[in-house]
């Protein structure tokens, strides 16, 4: 059964969420579909065979954070946060930080990594410490860099991976080239080794896990990617992605889609009522329950919805939790509303910095 899957790409600058959109959307794993989500959003794509990934570059322009409260108004599962590390880490990126922290699992994407000025040990620790304790920001990928023939700037060859202690460059003929780590690699990686590896024991629900990795370590790398992966879905850890142009892209892309993404709201609602948020010009993000024709309410205005559409125009007679689809309705729903059965509105939340 497919996996759908939804980011919402965040940055001060939109133009660096729509680059790494496209620098998803150009990865060989990928391609693109007929559709698009109509609110301004990259096309979706398609990791592999079994995975759809929608890429929203959410604009404050577009939707208004305060007025949400949550970032749940773009329709994303997760939140990818993008940083230059060449430009640093501004005050309106750690509000974005900080805010979508408290109800959506967050990563980053850290680039700008070619210039000289940039220095990703830096930003992460930037990131950290404008984080609350609530949250543990570690690298999960660190940049390899190489020689460049310029010596006004630095060139990142590859990506370290601190999950399977595996180095990772571009081959010859695109594909990703393996080598293992040698001793001076574990030499400068040790602190990040151990960051990660105690984020993922103090956020870990599993007392005897805990015992055990404490004695012994972890058994595997598959058993610390599925705890690291459970952190990340809990809002315990922030994993930071070091990301060159396409160098990096795989790794952050197939972190995203191994997520748990079933619909998730920050607040306990009825599983069996409706809750749906507006992502663009009649188009429905569904959380849960199941949407019909029929009347419901856009926050606390009364509406009646006539026809339930697929993205590519097709007629459906109901959508469902984790679907985005288009509707026909008596009146404009301004983008950001929140869809439901009831007239209070379910997404209600205090913005953090309100």
């Amino acid at each position: 059964m497919p996996i759908n899957a939804s980011i919402a790409v965040l940055a001060t600058d939109s133009t660096l969420a729509k680059a790494v959109i496209q620098q998803i959307s150009e990865y060989p794993g990928f391609s693109t579909l007929n559709h698009i989500v109509n609110n301004g959003a990259d096309p979706a794509i398609t990791f592999g065979a079994s995975i759809t990934l929608t890429a929203i570059a959410a604009e404050p322009e577009v939707f208004d954070p305060p007025q949400l409260g949550s970032y749940l108004g773009w329709g994303a599962d997760i939140a990818l946060l993008v940083i230059d590390s060449s430009q640093g880490l501004d005050g309106e990126s750690i509000q974005r930080a900080q805010e979508v922290a408290q109800f959506h699992p967050l990563m980053v994407a850290v680039i700008g990594l070619d210039s000289p000025r940039a220095n990703f040990d830096e930003t992460l620790a930037v990131i950290s410490r404008v984080m609350d304790q609530q949250h543990h920001a570690v690298a999960v990928t660190l940049p390899v860099l190489s020689e460049s023939k310029s010596i006004d700037e630095s060139e990142v060859g590859g990506i370290l991976d601190l999950v399977s202690m595996e180095i990772r460059v571009p081959g010859a003929d695109g594909e990703p080239e393996t080598h293992e780590l040698e001793q001076a690699h574990f030499d400068l990686i040790e602190s990040h080794v151990e960051a990660l590896t105690n984020a993922v024991v103090v956020t870990s629900t599993n007392e005897e896990l805990i015992h055990t990795v404490l004695e012994h370590g972890f058994e595997s790398a598959d058993q610390l990617r599925k705890e690291l992966l459970s952190a990340t879905v809990r809002r315990e850890i922030i994993p930071v992605f070091a990301v060159a142009n396409s160098i990096g892209i795989s790794e952050l892309a197939n972190f995203a889609c191994e997520l748990d993404h079933e619909p998730w709201t920050p607040i306990h609602v009825p599983q069996a009522e409706l809750l749906a948020s507006v992502v663009g010009q009649r188009t429905l993000r569904v959380w849960q329950g199941e949407l019909v024709t029929g009347t419901y309410f856009a926050d606390n205005t009364e509406i009646n919805i006539t026809q339930v559409n697929s993205l590519s125009g097709k007629i459906r007679s109901a959508a469902y939790a984790g679907e985005i689809v288009k509707i026909t309705a008596n009146q404009e729903i301004t983008a950001g509303s929140s869809i439901s059965s009831v007239k209070s509105n379910p997404l209600a939340i205090n913005h953090v910095f309100e």
